[in-house]
């Protein structure tokens, strides 16, 4: 997998198929994602194409929080490459960077230096300040610029649905075993 450490280091890219978050964890919900990624850009014959932060957001907006990584961003990486993603996009998270709006995120990064054509999400998903922009707000901009968005619904295991911060909540109590369920991998504590 092709690593590019911001958005100014991105070359050409051949009909990028993007997905965006960040996959602190890559448990079994992102890794749900990320076929999705590799099968749509195969489909379209393109190239999957991740856009993740460094640091997570929540370690610069929220310092005083209890908040801690799953995993570091190289194992990260590494994760997201074996389920064959062909480029990682790490974007240097800041302040001034945390206060772009959704419209400009997409026109400016996705579409204006990446050429995104596929935008694949989870059920979830928000982008933007604040996270305001939710996914009719994203689609509807993406739609104006003639960008494909894949929906993609909610991984459940158990009946239940899969995310980091229940995993945090788990590692936090101990409770390894259903750690590494979700995770789809044994957890390691580095």
């Amino acid at each position: 997998m092709q690593v590019f450490r911001g958005f100014e280091d991105v070359k050409s890219l051949t009909r990028p198929v993007v997905a965006i978050g960040s996959f602190d964890g890559v448990h079994l919900g992102h890794q749900r994602i990320l076929r999705y990624l590799c099968d749509t850009a195969a489909q379209h014959q393109g190239q999957s194409v991740v856009v993740t932060f460094n640091p997570h957001p929540q370690q610069l907006l929220n310092p005083e929080s209890d908040f801690f990584l799953i995993n570091d961003l190289e194992s990260n990486l590494k994760r997201i490459a074996d389920q064959g993603v062909d480029v990682a996009v790490v974007v240097p998270f800041t302040h001034d960077f945390s206060r772009i709006t959704y419209v400009e995120f997409i026109e400016r990064y996705l579409i204006g230096i990446m050429h995104a054509s596929t935008l694949v999400m989870g059920p979830n998903h928000a982008l933007g300040h604040n996270r305001e922009g939710d996914r009719s707000k994203i689609e509807a901009v993406c739609q104006q610029h003639h960008v494909e968005v894949v929906d993609i619904p909610e991984f459940m295991l158990h009946d239940a649905q899969v995310h980091s911060s229940k995993i945090r909540k788990l590692i936090q109590n101990r409770q390894f075993d259903a750690v590494d369920d979700m995770l789809g991998y044994h957890y390691e504590i580095n």
